[in-house]
């Protein structure tokens, strides 16, 4: 029920009601009159009527004593024509008394028919009788009126008509309250799916006239400012926001974005925003603001989400393998470095596993809830590194995302970005970092908004830091701020019975991988381990696992399957003799370099050297021993 009417009498009630049923309009008929129809009309907005129609004086009281507008049944000119024309003469003395409204009706019917006729029109409820009195002592023929004249005038002894309304009125006035009611609805639609939008989001939003009083505010405007939504409307912008840009900006109806205004004890950040319809300017604005600490969290926790899709350490301590001493010092010292937010610079040979005491050291930490973001500084040039590093802004160069583009320091936020390889970074681009660094703060390229960051540095190279400074290729005072903490990961030559323990994990993982047992490996082997200069250290140990687990069911097993494993001149077996070396140590490496060179042939070994072919083998056997 959206629509009630308000009947004075019963011939109109049964009239209303008939249209009701006829065309299914979402109306309730009520029966009352004056005071009865308003008490009618009372019940009727408690049930959630949204449109009242009533009549004469009745809709004169409702409107007036429950201050809501009402829709009037116009009453019918054609049958009041009818009855002045056919039911009275010149002679006849008229009495027309009603409400203005019926006034106006039946006063132009009379004058155009030439009756003899006197107004009388009824205003406020005290005045009712003396009016009456008045039409008494004029002595009419008969009274032309509404209920109220009607019902007093019959009453009197009085001759009397009422004016009542057509169906066809009725009808109208039905089709006028839907019109309200459809417009009503949308505007309801209109108004329900703004107050949507604006609860839906996470800012808090008020709007606020040309003299600076609050006139809306949103759900989430009255949390952040901890007060009731009848509090705030009415209340003045000064009253909550003491900020002299904020007054300026109003002041001089401009728009202003980024401003940070203290409530109470915590700050807001805040944009006054003008409103305007085409180039009309009203002077209102809209406000719109959130607590920093909670742009904070929701970066985080944008972050936090982003790391779970890839930006994450996956190794721990647990993962790195040792047996000397000389790495167990180095675990110890880099655990120690864990526990703090300190930027590490950490210097190894290729393949020492430089990434891998990086993502241990960021998992046992206090940042290990945040992102772990590598990039390697080798892999990129300097502007396509820029971009990667500190993003860009929407279209700030030809190509560029028209959405920007978040960088890598941003990802890593409250987290550690690995810079693997830095001093194969740009040198220009060396100094953007560093001031990065010092302020804990970025810009997106092409962008005007400065991004606070809270980043932990890790970086790597293979180089001498030093001579790469001396040599003019890496910033000394980039290193300095990096290298706050340092690790100097051992080539694996240097570390004692690491070589044999870290084959034998690598072997059991191939051959579980190929579902297939684990190999006896044989002392030629482990003997190669041992003194070989591992020039790739770990990765190129893992490569080796990889090969003997492919090939070490061929029988005999032949060591010639791994010449190209054992061909460089950094093998301690496989270079030139040192100086000190016997007669046989020179020989057997002279037979093992022209083996290598034969591709692992003894035949042709033994054919360019002029021996035969178990001396070859005898003399490759001393070699690898």
């Amino acid at each position: 029920m959206a629509i009630a009417f308000i009947a004075p009498h019963e011939r109109i009630s049964i009239a209303a009601q008939s249209i009701v049923e006829a065309t299914g309009y979402p109306a309730k008929v009520y029966l009352g009159d004056l005071q009865q129809g308003v008490r009618a009309a009372r019940q009727a907005l408690a049930e959630g009527a949204k449109i009242i129609i009533s009549r004469g004086g009745t809709a004169r009281l409702i409107r007036e004593e429950l201050g809501v507008e009402v829709i009037e049944v116009e009453a019918s000119v054609q049958r009041t024509l009818a009855y002045v024309y056919k039911e009275t003469t010149e002679e006849t003395k008229i009495a027309v008394a009603g409400f203005e409204p019926l006034i106006n009706l039946v006063a132009p019917v009379c004058d155009v028919l030439g009756r003899t006729y006197r107004s009388f029109e009824l205003k406020e409820k005290p005045s009712f009788q003396s009016q009456m009195e008045q039409i008494a002592k004029w002595n009419p023929d008969v009274v032309i009126g509404d209920a109220i004249a009607y019902h007093w005038a019959q009453a009197r002894g009085f001759s009397a008509y009422l004016i009542e309304s057509s169906l066809e009125t009725l009808l109208d006035a039905f089709e006028r309250a839907m019109l309200v009611y459809n417009n009503l609805c949308r505007y309801i639609l209109a108004e329900e799916k703004l107050a949507t939008v604006l609860n839906c989001s996470r800012e808090g939003a008020m709007l606020v006239n040309r003299e600076g009083v609050i006139e809306e505010i949103n759900r989430q405007g009255c949390d952040i400012l901890s007060q009731s939504r009848d509090e705030l409307i009415g209340s003045t912008l000064p009253e909550y926001f003491d900020s002299a840009e904020l007054i300026k900006a109003f002041g001089k109806h401009q728009t202003a974005r980024n401003m940070l205004v203290n409530y109470r004890e915590e700050k807001l950040a805040l944009d006054h925003i003008t409103v305007s319809a085409g180039d009309n300017v009203n002077g209102a604005s809209v406000i719109l603001f959130q607590p920093v600490q909670k742009i904070q969290d929701t970066g985080n926790a944008i972050r936090r989400k982003l790391a779970d899709s890839g930006f994450y350490a996956k190794y721990t301590f647990d993962d790195i393998v040792f047996a000397s001493e000389k790495m167990r010092q180095l675990v110890a010292v880099a655990k120690q470095y864990s526990q703090t937010d300190s930027n590490i610079m950490i210097v190894g040979e290729t393949g020492t596993g430089k990434e891998l005491f990086a993502q241990s050291i960021h998992n046992a930490g206090p940042l290990a809830k945040g992102p772990f973001v590598a990039v390697n500084c080798a892999a990129l040039p300097g502007e396509l590194l820029e971009s990667e590093l500190f993003g860009y802004a929407p279209g700030a160069f030809t190509g560029a995302s028209r959405s920007g583009k978040i960088g890598l320091f941003e990802l890593a936020h409250e987290g550690t970005l690995f810079l693997d390889e830095l001093t194969e970074m740009d040198f220009f681009l060396q100094s953007k970092l560093l001031r990065a660094l010092q302020t804990q703060e970025i810009m997106r390229i092409g962008g005007n908004r400065i991004i606070p960051i809270k980043v932990r540095i890790i970086a790597t190279t293979n180089r001498k830091p030093l001579e790469e400074i001396r040599e003019g290729r890496l910033r000394a005072d980039l290193f300095y701020r990096i290298n706050t903490l340092d690790l100097k990961i051992p080539p694996l030559r240097e570390r004692e019975s690491d070589p044999e323990r870290l084959f034998e994990l690598f072997l059991a993982k191939k051959c579980q991988r190929r579902g297939i047992a684990v190999p006896t490996v044989p002392e030629q082997i482990t003997s190669l381990l041992r003194h070989y200069a591992w020039p790739g250290n770990v990765r190129e140990l893992e490569n080796f696992a990889e090969k003997y687990a492919t090939l070490h069911r061929l029988t005999p097993f032949d060591v010639s399957l791994i010449s190209e494993f054992t061909d460089t001149d950094t093998a301690e077996t496989g270079g030139e003799a040192e100086d000190g070396a016997t007669l046989d140590d020179f020989i057997a490496t002279k037979v093992n370099k022209v083996f290598r060179a034969e591709n692992g042939n003894v035949t042709r070994t033994a054919q360019r050297l002029g021996i035969d072919r178990n001396t070859v083998k005898r003399w490759l056997e001393k070699a690898v021993s």
